[in-house]
């Protein structure tokens, strides 16, 4: 069993340092990259400095009140098996907030295992030069699609599963973008978002769907969106089996260089994170804030010429803190009581400084 994390009652908190329109002006571009599958732990859980399994007491019962256990290990293979990652398993594997259950509800050591710098080089080197958030949760304790929901409307809309139904009446943010003429853009699997009755119903906003090659393609016509969201790199998702060092090379060469490479990278933040946990396990218990969440931790890196120097930021957030960042910079109204209580992400900046020059990565 873990001896690490809060306890898991604790309610969310915006214990950074809030931003407003006028301190973000400075960004003019916004860019939200969802992978997909991979905790924290799975993924940063030995970065130093982050809250992971280094020195941790971490023993899982491969049944039941077993004394036999499993302890995390270095991943063997690139390319695990993919594992149920949807609620009835989160909550079995989240045990009251005893976080023991993954290894007898995973069905094997899978989902013990872990990457470190040797597989995932680029992203580590992200967080070194950025900001890595290790108390970033998902907003739903199950699959994608709660998730991928959470992120553009500040709610599931009650669904806890990838069943979407055709139309969704909970408005999503790119109204009010809309309203406001703010460009925005969705590339990549759109299928959810697509669902929205807004974007059914409004021809404008059916026409800012794309591919997430187009991303790229955009960056480099110099016609990127003011809001941008990469549902899954052209490379890449990263969902088990996929090999993730394709899907990192993807995110880090046509989404992160390119902006950083063009003349949008003096004004833009980017945001990468990952919709849900996979199955992977992660040794810190999600504050249950609501009958939906949070669920696990999965990592966000936030880089941007305006994000603090090789910071682990400790904040407690969820997918509807990158939705309040965005509705935060162009003074939008919360949309949920989820991001209404959602810290904005303003941690991880420091307005005050001169805007960085690229390093590619």
């Amino acid at each position: 069993m873990s001896t690490r994390g809060g306890p898991p009652g604790r309610s969310p908190a915006r214990c950074g340092a809030a931003i407003s329109p006028a301190s973000a002006s400075a960004i003019q571009n916004i860019v939200i990259v969802l992978q997909e599958n991979h905790t924290f732990d799975n993924y940063f859980g030995t970065y130093p400095g982050a809250d992971g399994i280094l020195g941790a007491s971490i023993c899982l019962p491969v049944t039941p009140g077993s004394s036999q256990c499993l302890g995390p290990s270095h991943a063997p293979h690139r390319t695990p098996n993919d594992m149920s990652h949807n609620h009835p398993t989160a909550v079995a594997d989240y045990d009251g907030g005893k976080m023991d259950g993954f290894v007898y509800s995973e069905g094997g050591p899978t989902t013990m295992e872990y990457f470190d710098r040797t597989d995932i080089p680029r992203y580590w080197a992200a967080a070194d030069q950025y900001v890595l958030c290790d108390r970033h949760f998902t907003s739903a304790m199950s699959e994608s699609a709660p998730n991928h929901l959470f992120l553009v409307a500040g709610t599931c809309g009650g669904i806890l599963d990838d069943n979407v139904p055709a139309s969704l009446p909970c408005p999503p943010i790119f109204e009010q973008l809309d309203v406001r003429a703010v460009d925005w853009k969705v590339y990549g699997f759109s299928k959810w978002f697509e669902s929205f009755a807004y974007v059914r119903s409004t021809a404008g906003a059916r026409a800012r769907f794309a591919s997430a090659a187009s991303f790229a393609k955009d960056v480099a016509a110099n016609a990127l969106p003011t809001v941008s969201w990469v549902v899954g790199a052209p490379g890449g998702s990263e969902h088990p089996p996929a090999d993730i060092q394709l899907g990192q090379n993807s995110v880090i060469d046509d989404i992160v260089n390119a902006v950083g490479a063009s003349r949008y990278w003096p004004s833009s933040a980017i945001f990468v994170t990952w919709d849900d946990f996979g199955g992977f396990y992660d040794h810190v218990p999600p504050p249950q804030v609501d009958a939906f969440g949070y669920g696990f931790r999965v990592p966000c890196l936030v880089i941007s010429p305006y994000s603090r120097v090789g910071f682990v930021d400790h904040t407690v957030r969820d997918h509807t803190s990158i939705l309040r960042f965005v509705e935060s910079r162009f003074g939008l109204a919360a949309l949920s009581t989820r991001d209404a209580a959602a810290d904005d992400m303003g941690a991880a900046f420091d307005f005050a400084a001169s805007p960085r020059p690229f390093v590619p990565l």
